[in-house]
């Protein structure tokens, strides 16, 4: 499916601009309120609902239009 490639991309995409922000797994979890598994799940191509995907775009000062721009092929943004 394609779908599951595009949840890699966002995944990987979203684990490099948290490596940027000098952020640890753990760091980003505490500022979202989860465990830091979660954040290692998601960065491995799991899936994020709305919610969630809102919250760490948030915790890390991104815009998530940007985000989806960025790993989805043919975004617009």
């Amino acid at each position: 499916m394609k779908n599951i490639e595009e949840h890699k991309k966002i995944g990987k995409w979203l684990r490099e601009r948290r490596e940027l922000a000098g952020l640890s797994q753990s760091q980003l979890a505490e500022l979202i309120g989860c465990h830091k598994s979660f954040v290692g799940r998601y960065e491995a191509g799991r899936k994020l609902d709305i919610v969630q995907f809102a919250k760490v775009a948030s915790a890390m000062n991104l815009e998530p239009c940007e985000v989806i721009a960025s790993c989805i092929e043919g975004g617009r943004g």
